[in-house]
């Protein structure tokens, strides 16, 4: 990734006396790949979740072919993953970009602890997510060996409008540009309303904590609260698991404590830091 965007984009060099030498090949073609490849990862901020080929090349104004191409670049490098024949961005973009969203990188690992406190108490997965344009972005995940394969098969990726993460940070900075948002139905319980979505977000401001009872996917619940940390963008710990086996009532209150230590623990090491 980095020796693509890293390839010259000038295509002509001026000589003495004002004349200018035919572009290098090479360099006309290393722009054009480069171009290709940025247009695909755009392309993902358009969508939701996991993506097929055909959206993808329909999103990046690119050939099936092309796009096929240029995601087989993207896997190899550990920035898409692929599981039958559709795609999704890893945690390697939203490390990338966490200093254009202000998450400071030590965030993840300074609150590792309470994520696993918290799933040592819920016996659930326990994630900390952030958002990554269209899309909320899964940085952490605490889980247990039994719910590896569950919590895996979840993905790095989550829809902002039918997962409490996604709702979470929808909550925390509506804006105009979310009139646009497109609310894409998974299953027939997915808010596509616009207006209901707007009265459940305005809900969860007022009680600070998002649920998601298989509007996503069916048979999976998730909860999540906003983990509050001076100077950083909003981050969201989340709890998922079996729609079966969530207690709501009974992970709620467990979810707002660790969340509210893990804010005044780190707000202490953060003012401890400043001091010395």
């Amino acid at each position: 990734m980095v020796a693509v965007l890293s390839i010259s984009t000038s295509c002509t060099d001026s000589q003495p006396g004002g004349d200018s030498r035919q572009p290098d090949g090479d360099a006309v073609t290393g722009k054009a790949a480069a171009a290709k490849v940025l247009a695909v990862l755009e392309a993902f901020s358009l969508c939701q979740g996991e993506v097929g080929v055909a959206e993808l090349a329909r999103k990046a104004g690119l050939p099936k072919s092309t796009t096929h191409r240029m995601l087989g670049f993207l896997c190899d490098e550990g920035f898409v993953k692929t599981a039958a024949g559709r795609y999704e961005l890893t945690v390697k973009v939203a490390r990338l970009s966490s200093s254009s969203t202000d998450v400071d990188p030590g965030l993840y690992d300074r609150v590792l602890p309470y994520l696993t406190d918290l799933h040592e108490t819920v016996k659930h997965p326990v994630l900390l997510v952030i958002r990554a344009g269209g899309v909320a972005r899964v940085v952490k995940r605490v889980c247990g060996s039994r719910a590896a394969s569950f919590a895996t098969h979840l993905g790095d990726t989550l829809p902002l409008h039918c997962t409490a993460a996604g709702k979470l940070l929808l909550a925390h900075a509506w804006t105009q540009a979310e009139q646009d948002l497109e609310l894409h139905r998974y299953t027939d319980l997915t808010i596509t309303d616009r207006g209901r979505l707007q009265r459940e977000l305005i809900s969860t401001q007022a009680s600070g904590i998002a649920t998601d009872v298989n509007e996503w996917r069916l048979g999976v619940t998730s909860l999540a609260v906003a983990l509050r940390i001076w100077g950083s963008a909003p981050a969201v710990i989340a709890v998922v698991g079996p729609s079966a086996r969530v207690d709501v009532r009974a992970v709620a209150p467990q979810l707002r404590r660790l969340a509210h230590h893990a804010a005044l623990g780190m707000r202490d090491s953060q003012l401890r830091s400043v001091a010395t």
